[in-house]
Parts: C-alpha cells; sequence; structure tokens
C-alpha cells in the first residue's frame, strides 16, 4: 500500500476514470449533521483562507487504469459528489453565481460524469445499488427518491448554497482545498483483507486521544510538552485516567448539552471552536474541573459536613449531577458560595435524587436537567441570594418526570415499595443512612453489606411456617404478601442464616438475637412480644418519619426576576392544551418555533433527519402521515415535512400530540425524550395562547427565549445556539444598507428607549441588519441580548398588522404591499385599545369594521388568532369562539365550525348578533 496527500478533486478528476463503492459496503448513511459540518468547514476554510483542510482518509484499488474500488471512505467520495452536484445546480438554475459562466459545466464534465466516444454519459461515482438509483435520478434530473440520504444531503447542500454565505466561486474553491490522505493498494495486497483490517474491532483510539492529539498537535515541541506535563497528565491523574468520561462531563457543563459516548470529540472540537479563549485557559479550567471532580467523587472538599453527607451520597452513583457540583465547588473555592450553602445543595441534590428513585420517577430527563441547571441557576439568582434557594425554587417548579416528590407522595411509596429486590448500592445506602442518620456514632452499614458481614433480615420471613402463621391470625396469607418485601419488615443482622424462619420470640431472645443486636434499626423489635400488623405500621412508620427528616423537602420563597420558561416533556398522556410552545429539544436539536403546527411538523423533520427510511416507511395513514410523489398535491389542511412526505397539520394540539406519540412509539423512542418549552402562565393569561403569525412571526417567535436570557449573569455559550438560530431566520430580513435607512445613527443610538419609542417596523429591521453588519468585526449580538435591547427590538415588531394584541405597543407604521402608508377611512375618534387595532390593520374594510366593532361596543378583538386546529383567524373573540374569515374557504370553515366556533362575515350586527344569542 502506498499512500499520498491529495485534493479529493483529483480522486473525481480524469475523463475515463470510474469510482466503484463495492456491493458488500454499507449503504451511505452520512447525517444532516455531518453535511452541515462539512460546509461549515468550506465556510471557515474561505473565510479564514486557509490553503488546505484534511478531510480524512481514501483507501482504494486501482483495479485497472480505468477503474478505482473503494475500499475505505465512500462516505466522504460521496458526500464530496453530492456537493459538487447540488453547486453545479445551484449555478444552473442562479441560486449562487459565479464569475466563470461555464463553471457549472466544466464541474460536471470533469468531476461528475464519463462521456465515452459515442457521448453515452455515465456517471464517476457508482455506489452501491440503492443509494445508486437515488444518485444517478439527481443526475440524470428525474423524479428524486425523496426517502432516500442521499437525496435529503443533496437537498441540505442546495438549501445551504442558496443561503448565500458564500457565492459560487468560493464554494467550489473550497472544495478545491479539501485533502485527503490517499492510500493506494498495490498488487500484492488483498482487498478484503485491507477492508477487513480498517473495519476490525481492534484497539482505537479513544476520544480522549483523539482530543489530546488535537490540542497538543498543533503546539511548539516545548509547549507541548509544558501543556502535558502541567495540564493533560494532571487532568488524567485526577480523574484516575477516566478521561473521556470526566471530558464527557466537562462539555455537557459547559455547553447545556450532553454528547454520545463516541461523540465527545467532535463536541469537544465544536467548543473549542466556539470558545473565546486560548487552549492553556481550555486546559487550565479542565485542569481545575477534574481536581473539583476527585474532590467530589472523594468526598474529600475540606467542607466536613458535606464531605459527610457526600460519603453516603457517592455510594449511588450520581455522576449526572456533576454539570453542577463541579462550577458549584470552583465558586466555593473563589468564595461567592459559602460552605455552608454548598452542604445545603448537597442534602438537596441528596434528597431530589432519592424521593425520585423511591417513588420511581424515571431518571431520563436527568441528563437534561442537569445539563442546563447551573447556568439557569446562575442567571435567576440575584447578588445576596443562596444558591441553596435558587436551586430549591429550579427543582420546586418541575413537573412530570423533572418533578421533586412531596411528602405525601415520598411516604405512600417509601412506606409500600418493595425495598428488598432494589439495587445493591441503593439498599445499602437506604440501610446505612437509616441507621446512621445524623449521629456521629455511626455504623459502617454499607461496607458490612458488601463484605457481607451483615445481610438483609425480613423479620417475618419470606417463607411463612405454621408459628408465624398463628402469630399472623387469619389474614396471615394476605399480610404476608402486602408487608414481606416492604421497609417495616427489613433489617440488618450478621445472623440471617441461623434466624432462618424461626418465630419471632426466637428471632428476638436467642443469642444474638434482635434484643442483642447493636443496630438502632432494631430498636421496635427489642420493645416488641410480637410481630403483627401493629408492629409493622409502627416501624414503618417510625422509618418513615426518619426519611422524612434525612430527605427533606426544602422550601424557599426565592422568586427570579425573570422566571425561567418551563420545559415539560412530552411523555404518554401529559395535556398541553392551552399552553403555547415556544421551543422544542430533542437530542442535540433545540429549535424555536411560532406555533404548535411549526413544532409538530419541525419534530417529524427532525425525525426524519435522524431515521429517514424508518418514518418514510411508516408513512401512510392520511389521518397522519402521507407518502406524496407530487409536494404540489397536498391539501390546505395539510402541510409539507420535508418532499415526499405530508402531514395532516390542521388539527388540534391533543391531535397533533397523538400522531407524535404514536410515531415514538413505532420508533421506539421515549416519548421523554421530547421536551416542549413553554411560555409562563398561559393560563392565567389566555391571551397569551395566541400565536402571532405574520411578516414578522419568524422573528418574534424567539421574544420568550430572548426575554429569559436578558441578564447580565447570561453568558457567551448560554446565548449561542439561539444566536445561531437567530441569525439564520433573520437572513431573508437583511435591510441590504441600514446606514441608509437610519441616517445618522450608530448601534449604541438604536439600543435608546427614544429611538425605540417611535421606531417602526422597518427601523427594527434595519437595527438589526446593522448589528449584525458589525458582528463580524466587533460581536455585538451576545451584550444586545443581556441587556435587554433585543427583546425591546422585537417588542416592537410584535405590533405588526396581522398579529397585534392589545398588551402590546403598536407602531402606526403600517403598510401596505407598496409600502405606501395605508389611507384611513373618516376620521373618527377611538378608545385607545380600539385605536391601536385600527392603526394595525391594512386594508380600508378592516379599518370600517373597526370602527363599526367599536360602535357597537363589543369586546376588543385579538387580530390573528390561532386556535388549537391550527387555524388563523382575521378578527377573533377567542373565549367565546366567535370570528371572522375576510377569505374563508370551505375546509377551514368546516373545522372550525366542528370545533365549536361561529363564524360570521365582516358585519358587526351580525356578529354583535352572534355574542348576544346565547353564544356566551
Amino acid at each position: 500500500m502506498k499512500g499520498s496527500i491529495r485534493r479529493i478533486t483529483e480522486l473525481f478528476d480524469g475523463n475515463s476514470k470510474h469510482l466503484l463503492i463495492p456491493v458488500y459496503q454499507r449503504n451511505y448513511d452520512w447525517k444532516i449533521k455531518h453535511c452541515a459540518r462539512l460546509f461549515d468547514d468550506l465556510v471557515d476554510i474561505t473565510r479564514q483562507d486557509r490553503e488546505t483542510h484534511f478531510f480524512g482518509a481514501i483507501v482504494g484499488h486501482p483495479e485497472d487504469s480505468f477503474t478505482y474500488v473503494v475500499i475505505d471512505g465512500q462516505q466522504r467520495l460521496t458526500t464530496s459528489s453530492l456537493l459538487m452536484l447540488a453547486l453545479v445546480h445551484s449555478l444552473e438554475d442562479g441560486s449562487v453565481s459565479s464569475k466563470d459562466a461555464n463553471l457549472a459545466t466544466k464541474i460536471r464534465d470533469s468531476y461528475l460524469v464519463l462521456k465515452d466516444k459515442y457521448e453515452a454519459v455515465k456517471f464517476k461515482l457508482k455506489p452501491v445499488k440503492n443509494d445508486n438509483d437515488a444518485y444517478s435520478r439527481l443526475l440524470r434530473g428525474d423524479t428524486p427518491i425523496e426517502s432516500s440520504t442521499i437525496t435529503a444531503n443533496y437537498r441540505y447542500f442546495r438549501e445551504r448554497i442558496a443561503g448565500g454565505e458564500l457565492d459560487g466561486d468560493d464554494i467550489w474553491e473550497a472544495i478545491f482545498r479539501l485533502q485527503v490522505m490517499a492510500l493506494d493498494l498495490e498488487k500484492q495486497d488483498d482487498p478484503q483483507r485491507i477492508f477487513e483490517s480498517i473495519n476490525s474491532t481492534g484497539l482505537e483510539l479513544s476520544e480522549a486521544d483523539k482530543i489530546r492529539n488535537v490540542v497538543l498537535m498543533h503546539q511548539p515541541s516545548h509547549e507541548q510538552e509544558d501543556l502535558y506535563e502541567n495540564y493533560w497528565n494532571r487532568i488524567e491523574k485526577a480523574v484516575e485516567y477516566r478521561t473521556d468520561w470526566f471530558i464527557r462531563f466537562y462539555l455537557v457543563s459547559k455547553t447545556g448539552k450532553t454528547p454520545r459516548q463516541d461523540g465527545v470529540y467532535e463536541a469537544f472540537r465544536d467548543y473549542q471552536q466556539n470558545a473565546r479563549a486560548s487552549t492553556r485557559d481550555i486546559l487550565s479550567e479542565m485542569r481545575d474541573y477534574a481536581e473539583y471532580s476527585h474532590e467530589l467523587n472523594s468526598a474529600s472538599t475540606g467542607i466536613g459536613s458535606a464531605d459527610k453527607r457526600l460519603r453516603r451520597f457517592n455510594m449511588v452513583k450520581h455522576d449526572v449531577t456533576l454539570p453542577l457540583t463541579m462550577p458549584l465547588l470552583g465558586e466555593v473555592k473563589a468564595g461567592t458560595v459559602s460552605p455552608e450553602d454548598f452542604t445545603e445543595v448537597v442534602t438537596i441534590l441528596d434528597s431530589y435524587l432519592f424521593r425520585r428513585f423511591i417513588c420511581g420517577v424515571p431518571t431520563q430527563s436527568l441528563n437534561r436537567i442537569f445539563a442546563t441547571l447551573y447556568p439557569e441557576i446562575h442567571r435567576v439568582r440575584g447578588e445576596g441570594d443562596r444558591f441553596s434557594d435558587a436551586l430549591t425554587y429550579s427543582l420546586r417548579r418541575r413537573t412530570t418526570s423533572g418533578r421533586f416528590p412531596t411528602d405525601d407522595e415520598f411516604k405512600e411509596s417509601f412506606a409500600t415499595r418493595n425495598l428488598y429486590t432494589i439495587k445493591g448500592e441503593n439498599r445499602s445506602y437506604l440501610f446505612e443512612c437509616l441507621e446512621n442518620n445524623w449521629s456521629n456514632d455511626t455504623h459502617d452499614i454499607a461496607r458490612a453489606l458488601e463484605g457481607q458481614s451483615i445481610s438483609i433480615e425480613h423479620i417475618m420471613p419470606q417463607t411463612l411456617t405454621s408459628a408465624w402463621r398463628q402469630d399472623l391470625g387469619a389474614d396471615a396469607e394476605e399480610i404476608h404478601a402486602t408487608w414481606c418485601n416492604r421497609i417495616g419488615n427489613l433489617t440488618v443482622t450478621g445472623y440471617n442464616s441461623s434466624y432462618s424462619n424461626s418465630p419471632f420470640a426466637d428471632k428476638k431472645k436467642r443469642d444474638n438475637g434482635f434484643d442483642a443486636s447493636p443496630y438502632r434499626l432494631n430498636a421496635l423489635l427489642k420493645s416488641s412480644d410480637v410481630w403483627t400488623v401493629t408492629q409493622l405500621e409502627e416501624r414503618t412508620h417510625a422509618l418513615t418519619a426518619v426519611a422524612l427528616k434525612y430527605w427533606p423537602l426544602p422550601a424557599t420563597d426565592f422568586e427570579p426576576y425573570v422566571p425561567p420558561l418551563p420545559s415539560v416533556p412530552m411523555g404518554d398522556d401529559e395535556s398541553f392544551t392551552n399552553r403555547t410552545v415556544v421551543s422544542f429539544e430533542y437530542g442535540d436539536t433545540r429549535k424555536t418555533v411560532a406555533s404548535w403546527k411549526d413544532a409538530f411538523v419541525e419534530v417529524i423533520r427532525t425525525l426524519v433527519d435522524e431515521r429517514r427510511d424508518e418514518v418514510f416507511a411508516y408513512a401512510g395513514d392520511p389521518n397522519e402521515l402521507t407518502v406524496v410523489e407530487d409536494s404540489r398535491e397536498i391539501s390546505s389542511r395539510e402541510s409539507l415535512v420535508v418532499p415526499g412526505l405530508s402531514v395532516l397539520s390542521a388539527t388540534s394540539t391533543s391531535a397533533k400530540l397523538a400522531v407524535l406519540r404514536k410515531l415514538f412509539d413505532h420508533l421506539d423512542i421515549d416519548t421523554d425524550d421530547l421536551v416542549f418549552t413553554l411560555r409562563n402562565n398561559d393560563s392565567a393569561q389566555p391571551e397569551d395562547t395566541v400565536d402571532e403569525p405574520g411578516p414578522f412571526a419568524e422573528l418574534t417567535k424567539f421574544l420568550p427565549r430572548m426575554e429569559e436570557l436578558s441578564s447580565s449573569a447570561a453568558t457567551e455559550e448560554d446565548t449561542r445556539d439561539l444566536r445561531y438560530e437567530f441569525t439564520h431566520e433573520f437572513a431573508g430580513f437583511t435591510v441590504a444598507n441600514p446606514q441608509a435607512a437610519l441616517p445618522g445613527k450608530n448601534l449604541p443610538d438604536l439600543e435608546t428607549e427614544a429611538f425605540i419609542e417611535k421606531a417602526t417596523a422597518d427601523d427594527i429591521l434595519a437595527a438589526l441588519s446593522m448589528m449584525f453588519q458589525v458582528e463580524g468585526m466587533m460581536p455585538q449580538f451576545h451584550r444586545l441580548i443581556a441587556s435587554g435591547a433585543v427583546v425591546r427590538w422585537l417588542t416592537v415588531l410584535t405590533s405588526n398588522p396581522l398579529g397585534v394584541s392589545d398588551r402590546h405597543r403598536v407602531s402606526t407604521g403600517s403598510r401596505d404591499d407598496t409600502g405606501t402608508p395605508t389611507a384611513a377611512p373618516a376620521a373618527v375618534t377611538l378608545a385607545p385599545q380600539w385605536q391601536t387595532l385600527f392603526d394595525a390593520t391594512v386594508s380600508n374594510a378592516e379599518k370600517q369594521l373597526v370602527i363599526a366593532l367599536a360602535a357597537s361596543e363589543l369586546p376588543v378583538p385579538t387580530v390573528g388568532y390561532e386556535t388549537d386546529d391550527g387555524e388563523i383567524v382575521d378578527f377573533a373573540w377567542g373565549d367565546v369562539r366567535v370570528g371572522v374569515l375576510l377569505d374563508p374557504d370551505d375546509d377551514t370553515a368546516n373545522t372550525m365550525s366542528e370545533a365549536g366556533w361561529t363564524l360570521c362575515p365582516p358585519d358587526a350586527a351580525q356578529i354583535a348578533a352572534a355574542m348576544k344569542n346565547g353564544v356566551v
């Protein structure tokens, strides 16, 4: 085998070269995220003017002068070909421009197709069978196979190219700078053995190995030695060489996301590229966190009361809390959190996790909760607030699978749960705490159980004898079935085998019996002469009282200035009716949405990105998901998920959730893995359940999340994903010359109340455009989010013509389609709320209707109301379900009628009659 570094385009170059992927290779399976990384790399190559970018290795076998068999690297080659094809098509249809009018033809003829002497066209790359069909259709311009990952990734590249980040020349030049290590097999090499060797299960580099290489590789040799000895080596020692494990939790703490165990290296690369810190600074913080994790896991923080609790806490694996406790311990050492406060935090965490365990609350949500808990508390905690109070507030506000079980729930479960068959580490922890609780005179129960010098004893034995049946009475069997494995019947002893199934009196009085036991757990047994339901209930009550005290439910009167938005897992039966969705989170994806309809479609789209073949195979029910041959054929009640797949979306929120739950069940995904973020206090403010469509909905949907992060405590990492998402959505609203739109103003001027008070929607778009214009040179976006300036700007946009409600400030500068101010009907004097509505409407007919409604003394309607079924009502009185559709269609009218709505023409008299004739 011989190898060399080559441009990836060289592998495609040549008039007669045919790239063949053998049939024994797996199908093409790069996800959208892999394509996104490649395109991001192209953008970086261009903006940083990098000469080359390494793109991995390609192993091939030159079968003859014309055929190159790809042994390894088909994913990269196929993706590169799809990228070039997307560029060709984008150049041909004008989606992107080039100074070279023939660039598309040159790329196609040189790198994508082969022509023989008869001018018959063949394709240079031949993927495996199923992929080849989809690939060939794209090249020929035939109807694409929408269920194919080949098609999905091609479409992704088309979208990114159309986004305008780079022009056609930049994209091609960046592709040209991609380099690979090309390894060519020689005559004596066996392709099959090479393939097996490459894909064998031999020892691979760990995630930490790859991270160490990337942080040290580009440093001078003397710097490498210093960074390794003083940072990396100390990190590894502190975490006892569980470096993959540690870096994963470090990244969770810094990013709020939990990477897959095999994705730690990629997650670290992303973090390193986005962090405004040097390699030394990152390693320095990692070293600190490694030492914090060691102190936490060894209960050696130096805070006596906390370490005492941690020694028991660590008996059960609680790694999930490290993203909170590592930075918190750093605050203790920095003096911003007191040792007493830290001890209280440990107690709260201990109680939270144990109560959840006893009550059987699913653990899936814990990774997500603890991934973001520290930054959330950091944002809401004010100067002088105790960290433990903010933690109590944050945990107590959660519901469903994130809840902190109440005293009643905990008491019931503690008293009745089978606590004998739980995992050994949990059982040891339970009896260690019940025996020793706050005492300084302790017995090492856990160590003794682990060493088997003592064991768990059933006071009433697991097998009833005649003597026990006589003692228990007529209900012996029922008592035994109910109480055998409950806490009231379990204790510890070193003489379990000798007790056997002996009667209670014998167990009590014999040598080394309960009367001689040194354990506090056996105190009630010493004072009891019989063991019946009465004693079982008495002991259960006593131990439950100890449990409630040792694992307390914390209380606080802490209230943040800006409450965090509630996050609720979808689950199997949670109701979201009359709740307003802000965003959803699934895996690594968090998406801000404008409505439940938007969320519904985007969740399915996310699943398609991840499990495309399975989702397409599942589709077929016209009341749910449908495969469509022509996207133009879908009805107004459907939404296009991706080309070739539609979903019925003109349904109620509960119906949408039912479809998602069925789909999750089919894909064997836990329904708690999908988490919705909602607006606060929806039930207290019905008007907040109204989504605000219209020309700026794609921007104003971010308002709740922007409000949540309007705090000086918000870090750049807190706002990073939100900034990225908003930037993408804003692209279509960019003002080309914001300085001309806002003459004489600079960015600080646009943050003032004087500007915002008089600003029109056009002014705000220009202000945002000016912000993005300077972002590359002098980043301002994060600061403007944290200061609340972006919130104030977006609030102006909520006063758009189609989405106003009377709680929002409204700019009176409404525009018609030509940009000319709309002429108003004859001047009238209106009350302020009606005047606001009048100014927000566009057409004269709408304005006349507003005047007539005001004269009829009707309540002020909401404009652009979205119903639970996803229908938009032009004028609506949502509390009584009366509405006006200015351009109705039969499907919409039928759907709303079935949902109990009364629809009226734009006539004030008929509306008033509907409101007064029993509708209310």
